[in-house]
């Protein structure tokens, strides 16, 4: 562990995990990410930042003068369906442009509880069918989201496999919510390693998300669909995180269904650090593997 993954972990659990201690509720993410926004800096040169209309839907572009404009990495932030903002992800998707030199496409999708489900799923799904009908090939586009973002990743790939819409090229999932039907045991091991959540929190997601829906779709907990023929699909966790089983419980499901995947378990970092590579070293390793990774798929 890293000096900086130290600190940064005592802050979080100082500044975060104390707040859903009080109010344990999805909806506390919301303030927090709200904050995050707000300090959130434009990328360094040369990526630049503009905003963009996919499929109707709200997105920012990242990219930098040169970049591939054949491929392209669509990207879903996470926030508990309740929370985030493209900016808040800033700190990762300027890497990823630059890193891949291709263009980076956050979206901007409604947010429960004012938009429950499925109109999140449904922005999402209308930015992948953009990029589609601008002429590029599905096997040059990258899907790739964090936490609840990394739901929505899986799930827009099993709704264009039940609409026989081509399926992109590959898919990155940081610390997905797999299942919000029945919790991992990491959500009891980990309760007192995870440096963000509560675990009395999760138990707000589905009325909140998706009330008079039944969770066990899998548009809403992916975990439970057929996962045959999906992309190849990179999975990232936390070992200390209480979703930790969310990425390992999918990984296994996703191999006996045929699926190539791999599964990086990392250890003693908090849910989705990849977010913290201004300052810690581990977020950006974990950041070049996820840029060879896209690169490496969408090339073949």
């Amino acid at each position: 562990m890293s000096v900086q993954l130290f600190l940064m972990d005592k802050m979080l659990r100082f500044s975060v995990k104390r707040r859903f201690a009080k109010a344990p509720d999805i909806m506390t993410l919301r303030n927090v990410m709200t904050e995050m926004a707000a300090s959130a800096k434009p990328p360094p040169p040369p990526v630049s930042l503009e905003s963009e209309m996919l499929g109707g839907v709200t997105c920012e572009r990242l990219s930098q003068p040169g970049c591939d404009q054949t491929r392209a990495i669509l990207y879903l932030h996470g926030g508990g369906f309740v929370a985030g903002a493209p900016a808040t992800h800033r700190a990762l998707t300027w890497r990823l442009a630059r890193l891949t030199n291709l263009p980076v496409h956050v979206v901007d999708y409604r947010l429960a509880p004012e938009h429950v489900f499925p109109a999140g799923l449904n922005d999402c799904f209308a930015a992948y069918q953009a990029l589609l009908t601008q002429g590029l090939e599905s096997r040059h586009i990258a899907i790739m989201g964090d936490s609840a973002g990394g739901n929505l990743t899986l799930t827009v790939a099993l709704k264009a496999k039940m609409e026989n819409i081509p399926l992109p090229g590959c898919l990155v999932c940081l610390s997905p919510v797999t299942d919000l039907v029945e919790p991992g045991v990491s959500q009891v091991e980990n309760a007192r390693s995870d440096a963000l959540f509560v675990a009395t929190s999760f138990a707000t997601v589905v009325p909140t998300y998706c009330p008079g829906h039944d969770a066990k779709d899998p548009l809403i907990s992916p975990l439970r669909g057929d996962l045959s023929g999906l992309p190849p699909t990179l999975l990232q966790c936390s070992g200390a995180e209480m979703l930790r089983d969310d990425s390992v419980r999918i990984a296994h499901k996703m191999r006996a269904a045929g699926t190539s995947v791999e599964l990086e378990v990392w250890p003693k970092v908090p849910h989705v650090w990849q977010l913290l590579a201004d300052v810690v070293p581990e977020a950006r390793a974990a950041t070049d593997k996820i840029c060879r990774y896209v690169t490496d798929h969408l090339k073949n």
